[in-house]
């Protein structure tokens, strides 16, 4: 008799909540979890570090500088770049000369070899004067074009210096990183005194002026669902709301997550719907579950 009246009352409960549902304008609901982009900032030079200036929770915007690299080795090398910088410059002053007198070099032994050729025309220089004038000619050819490609070598170096100088700019640039985006520092992976690896994740962190929650609908509710409409989130204490907007919907079904209560709605197939929402005031935090109502226009 007691099962018959649980069965009932059960049933009742069912039909009542159904009704309720209806008067909402077919609203389309589902749960979520608060949800973030969050960036990873990780180093790109080595060395150790001797200033940090962030920490759990810090308020960092963008272009902040996040710590300090130790940076010697870095300022020494380019020293040297610049010492080498400046012998190559002196290579290339003395190379320029080298060319300007094989040139002129050049220029007076082919007009010497003309001059020969004439007078052997007119039988006024033998065949060993010109014989003569033409190899001091070749030889001075020869003599031009290796001054030539002494002064690309030394351009060439030159600009080897510059390049090698640049990329340690940079690194001495990186040696002071700085914040990629305005956000929240979420997680610290360096300390002070530790010796930091290209790639070594430094911090994690994320702007969290505006969050977002996916909800699971089933297919009649997300049927309704459109880009744009309204959505209405819900915190688990039920003391205040937040406007949302729907920003994506999913193309495809899937089942629905594990972090769904129950193991019935985990079994079913389930479209995912995201919704950013505004968080100005920083109340809604990562992980917070919430309910989500929406409202097609």
């Amino acid at each position: 008799m007691m099962r018959n009246i649980a069965c009932f009352l059960t049933l009742a409960f069912a039909i009542a909540l159904s009704a309720g549902c209806s008067k909402k304008d077919d609203a389309a609901a589902g749960s979520g979890l608060i949800e973030t982009d969050e960036v990873i900032v990780s180093s790109e030079v080595a060395g150790r570090v001797t200033e940090r200036f962030f920490d759990y929770g810090t308020e960092l915007h963008e272009g902040d500088v996040l710590l300090i690299v130790d940076s010697t080795r870095i300022v020494l090398q380019i020293r040297a770049a610049d010492a080498t910088l400046e012998a190559a410059a002196a290579n290339l002053v003395t190379s320029k000369a080298q060319l300007a007198q094989a040139t002129e070099t050049e220029s007076f032994s082919k007009s010497e070899l003309e001059r020969v050729s004439r007078l052997l025309a007119g039988g006024s220089a033998s065949q060993r004067q010109y014989d003569k004038s033409k190899f001091d000619y070749d030889l001075a050819v020869k003599a031009r074009q290796t001054a030539e490609a002494g002064v690309a070598s030394v351009r060439a170096e030159i600009e080897k210096i510059r390049a090698e100088k640049a990329q340690l700019e940079r690194e001495l640039e990186d040696t002071h990183p700085r914040a990629p985006i305005s956000g929240t520092v979420l997680e610290t992976y360096v300390e002070t005194g530790e010796l930091l690896a290209p790639g070594r994740p430094m911090l994690m962190m994320a702007n969290i002026d505006t969050v977002y929650v996916k909800a699971y609908l089933n297919a009649i509710a997300f049927a309704g669902v459109v880009l744009g409409d309204t959505a209405v989130v819900d915190t688990e204490s039920g003391k205040r709301t937040f406007t949302g907007t729907v920003v994506w919907t999913s193309d495809e079904a899937e089942f629905t997550p594990k972090n769904v209560q129950t193991r019935e709605s985990r079994a079913g197939l389930v479209y995912a719907v995201k919704v950013s929402i505004p968080n100005p005031d920083r109340i809604l935090k990562v992980g917070m579950p919430v309910y989500v109502t929406i409202r097609s226009k």
